[in-house]
């Protein structure tokens, strides 16, 4: 395609209207304002053994919400013999003297 030899590059640029999409373009994707990173009650730790029951394996970050209640059969995290122990929140038993925080994300690295 030849652009007109009288043309500028200022006049190059001009497209006229604005495209009537732009107003639904996503801003990029910022971990630290969808989940919050910066709050003081969240902490990310590394799990050391696997839960294949709960999708959680060795290696991955648990993103935890120290401060949040966890729903019905949440996935919360306690600290037993030194260890992250991910599990689900059962109503039946009374386990808030476990738990220890609330698992808001699970990263996983695909090609470690």
């Amino acid at each position: 395609m030849r652009i007109y030899e009288s043309a500028t590059i200022k006049e190059e640029l001009l497209t006229g209207f604005q495209s009537p999409c732009s107003e639904f373009a996503q801003k990029p994707l910022s971990f630290d304002e969808r989940y919050g990173v910066g709050n003081p009650s969240l902490k990310l730790i590394t799990v050391q053994s696997d839960f294949p029951h709960l999708g959680v394996f060795r290696q991955d970050k648990l993103l935890i919400d120290l401060s949040a209640r966890p729903g019905p059969s949440g996935l919360v995290v306690t600290f037993l013999d030194e260890e992250v122990r991910p599990f689900r929140v059962d109503k039946r038993k009374n386990i808030d003297d476990l738990i220890c925080g609330v698992v808001k994300v699970i990263v996983r690295e695909v090609n470690s």
